[in-house]
């Protein structure tokens, strides 16, 4: 079976891990990214069971992950959806998956992919804290003989294969949906996402390019949500104290902050929100009965990096050249009427429903869509309960 090992880089960490709360990504150029409610803490130094005996007919290959940022929900689910996964056909007896989770900081990712590289892996997975910081180390992967695959936050190293979810695409739709929702006209507040982090400027860009498309939806605030619901709600608060005639919120991260920063406001009108696809969220929106258009941010995207991974050390030499797509979903409250004019990432668009897609029974945090259907992962193994 795949083992599958976490390692956490320092005493610091440790405790971060315990305290992990919710958002969508990481750090700066000094940092990193990815994709809200309560998160499952994640223990430092924990070995998933499973054994790394070898199949019969072949190699065992070690393979490494890198991660540089814990303090949201999406990204310990990604690693213990790459760990469940790593026990299942195809992975199961054919890879040694580890985690490796540096600080969040490039420099500490650079460090901690030196360490990784003169472990001699086979393969390493990078979730990069910035498209080119990571660069010249990736490289030096190379050139050993690694194969290296970048997901989620891709880097621009030719050598690397990349697999991403075209975020500034599908934000292009989630744009056109605030302008529609709004009738064309109104007030907004944009969030900038987490400071230096390189998927936070392509999101915030997608969106803009979207709301320009038709309208005249005014953005008169922007704020750093950082992928996680306290810095989010303190930024949409301290904006609204001078703009208590906003209608609606693009978020980065999470659409509850967004309903309880405007009743603190005293705000009685519901505004219209976007964030990304967590459970919680999707619940949020229903029961607040807001106009809401939820993007998925889906933790599959380690999957297909692990896909990638098996065939590029099994012979099969895909073009690193090409970014695999992952692809999205935009779950919104208002599926019949919203059809966009742009769709360049082809988002499929899909009604809000309790007990469909929105389960008040599972975990807030439970970024979905929680597994690719073929390796047969609960959403309770997802959530880690």
């Amino acid at each position: 079976m795949g083992r599958a090992v976490v390692r956490a880089g320092t005493a610091l960490l440790a405790v971060s891990l315990a305290l992990i709360g919710a958002g969508c990504g990481s750090s700066d150029d000094s940092g990193s990214t990815g994709s809200g409610a309560s998160t499952a803490a994640a223990a430092a130094d924990t070995t998933s069971s499973g054994s790394s005996t070898a199949a019969s007919d072949g190699k065992v290959y070690k393979v490494v992950l890198s991660n540089n940022f814990l303090g949201n929900d999406f990204r310990p689910q990604m690693i213990r959806l790459a760990q469940l996964t790593a026990e299942k056909p195809p992975f199961a007896g054919k890879i040694d998956l580890q985690i490796e989770n540096s600080e969040p900081t490039t420099q500490a990712q650079v460090a901690s992919l030196n360490n990784i590289i003169q472990s001699k892996p086979d393969a390493i997975l990078v979730d990069a804290g910035s498209a080119t910081a990571l660069n010249p180390a990736i490289q030096r992967a190379c050139s050993a003989g690694i194969v290296v695959i970048s997901f989620d936050n891709p880097v621009t190293a030719p050598c690397a294969y990349k697999v991403a979810q075209d975020m500034g695409a599908g934000q292009v739709v989630v744009g056109q949906w605030m302008n529609q929702a709004l009738g064309g006209k109104g007030k907004i507040l944009v969030d900038r996402g987490l400071p230096g982090a390189p998927v936070s400027k392509i999101i915030q860009d997608g969106f803009m390019k979207g709301l320009g498309i038709e309208g005249d939806v005014q953005v008169v605030g922007e704020y750093d949500g950082k992928y996680a619901p306290g810095p989010e709600q303190q930024g949409i608060s301290q904006l609204l104290v001078g703009n208590k005639d906003v209608t609606g919120v693009m978020t980065q991260g999470y659409c509850s902050p967004v309903f309880k920063a405007f009743k603190q406001a005293g705000i009685s009108a519901t505004p219209a929100a976007t964030c990304y696809g967590y459970n919680g969220e999707l619940v949020a929106c229903m029961k607040e009965k807001a106009p809401c258009a939820v993007l998925t941010g889906s933790p599959v995207v380690v999957q297909i990096a692990m896909e990638l991974a098996l065939k590029a050390l099994t012979g099969e030499k895909p073009d690193t050249a090409d970014v695999v797509p992952v692809p999205m979903k935009l779950y919104v409250t208002n599926a019949s009427e919203f059809t966009p004019k742009e769709n360049p990432a082809n988002v499929e668009i899909e009604q809000i429903e309790l007990g469909k897609n929105a389960y008040p029974d599972l975990p807030p945090g439970l970024a979905l869509p929680f597994s690719k259907d073929e390796y047969g992962i609960t959403p309770e193994q997802a959530a880690g309960k």
